[in-house]
């Protein structure tokens, strides 16, 4: 869990990294696509920005080996950066594959 943890602050820090280089990326499809794909990144977002304070919990009541506390948590916590993750990949997807460059 801790390789994990380690990899999820080692993407969102090089994500910050290339976005503070390259900034945003405009949406460029049309039509029925567009209200799908802000719906998927406007909750992608807000659950990205709420999983991190929760992660850190769920981590730090695991490593003072407070199971309980713990696994109360964590049953939020693991849907929520599941979520996260997939819809990550479909954001991207949908960003940089699903509508060619004009």
């Amino acid at each position: 869990m801790l390789t994990a943890f380690a990899c999820s602050i080692l993407f969102l820090t090089s994500y910050l990294v290339y976005h503070y280089h390259v900034g945003s990326v405009p949406f460029k499809g049309q039509g029925w696509m567009r209200p799908v794909y802000f719906s998927i990144l406007l909750t992608h977002t807000i659950l990205a920005v709420t999983v991190v304070p929760l992660a850190l919990i769920t981590l730090r009541r695991a490593w003072r080996a407070n199971f309980p506390a713990h696994r109360r948590i964590a049953r939020w916590t693991f849907p929520i950066w599941l979520y996260v993750s997939v819809t990550g990949v479909i954001v991207y997807w949908m960003l940089y594959w699903l509508v060619p460059s004009r």
